[in-house]
This record gives C-alpha cells, structure tokens and sequence, in this order.
C-alpha cells in the first residue's frame, strides 16, 4: 500500500489560518451608509433646512429620457461636492456613454469617443446628445427634491409634509415616491419636465 503523503505542520497551519480568514471576510457587514440629516421621520421644516446646507452626496440609479420624439435610458451616476459635480451616463442610450464634470461656471463633456470638450463646445455637445439644455445650475437641488434656492418656484406641500412637487425656471419637477436616505426622505422616483423634454429618475442608493 502507498504510504499516504505527509503535509508539514507550518503548511498545514498557514492553510487553516487562510480559511478562517476568507470566512471570516464573508461574514464582515458592510459599513452602514452615512447619515447626514436629521431622519427620514423628523419634521419637513427641519429636512429642509438641512437639505439647503448639504454639500457633498452621491447617487446612483437610472434615467429615461424622452425629447423631440425620441428618447434612450441609461445608468447614471452622481457626485456632488461643494464646488463641482461629476455625473455620468452608460449603457444603451442610443448616444453612447457620456461623463460631465461641471460648476457653477465651468462644464466638461467627455464622450464615448474619450473625446472631452469644454465650455460652449461642450454646452452644445450636451445639448446635442439629450435633445435639450440640461438645467445643471439646478440639478444638485432637484435630485434632492427641493428647488434651487435663490430662484423663485412654486412648491406644492401638501400639509406642511415633504414637497410632492414643485415649477422652476420653466421646469416642473414631481416627486412620485420617497424612501430613507442619508438621514432625510429623499426622492426614489423623480420626474423632471416641460414642454418637448422629460427625464424620469429611478434612485437605487444615496451615498
């Protein structure tokens, strides 16, 4: 009979030693996701008034968008920070991905092409692929679903509780459902829209 083969007891051990590791990394939770405001269930006033000082958020999700007849959908991506925002689109929406980096003054276009453009070039890029001017001044504050502060708009709170939707700068935003988020009742669907132009907004997490 063959004599069976023998493993090293350091060998032995390191292999043991690996798998309580790997097991051990299975049952670690993820980091609970950051919270920001003052609760989902705190008074409207009160998320409000947190929600016009919030800085720095991301989400990610996904849009339809529909213009001049035609339309396409895409995964998208949102960064915002205090002084720039970074928003990307990919997937099959008929124009091809496309990432946008941009500020109050400031705008950069990169295509599917890797081609990036800036300035006019890149407003009219935008404008070319969406159908539409992506009113980005606003854009922070709507995917929060509040207005642009500084700009007036009509708000429709039905008895004080969170904004169910709201017209600004020739846009009508509707909040169609909330869900927790960073602390607060953030928009998990969201339609953005005026005449000629629609974008539908389905929020899978904020971060």
């Amino acid at each position: 009979m063959a004599a069976r083969a023998r493993v090293a007891p350091s060998v032995a051990t390191a292999v043991v030693a690996a798998l309580a590791l790997l097991a051990g990394c299975r049952t670690v939770p993820p980091p609970a996701p950051a919270v920001i405001g003052p609760g989902a269930d705190a008074p409207w006033p009160e998320q409000y008034a947190a929600l016009a000082g919030l800085e720095r958020y991301a989400l990610t999700g996904r849009v339809a968008v529909a213009a001049n007849g035609q339309g396409f959908s895409a995964n998208l991506r949102y960064r915002q920070q205090p002084q720039r925002a970074d928003l990307s689109l990919d997937g099959p929406m008929g124009i091809g991905g496309m990432r946008m980096e941009f500020s109050e003054r400031n705008l950069s276009v990169t295509n599917s092409r890797g081609e990036t453009l800036d300035g006019e070039a890149a407003r009219a890029e935008l404008e070319n692929r969406l159908g539409f001017v992506l009113p980005l001044a606003d854009l922070r504050w709507w995917l929060l679903g509040v207005p642009s502060p500084g700009t007036p708009a009509t708000r429709n709170e039905p008895a004080g509780g969170p904004i169910a939707d709201f017209q600004q700068n020739g846009w009508h935003v509707s909040i169609n459902s909330r869900a927790p988020g960073l602390g607060f009742s953030l928009p998990a669907r969201l339609t953005v829209e005026r005449e000629g132009a629609r974008m539908k907004l389905l929020v899978e997490s904020w971060q």
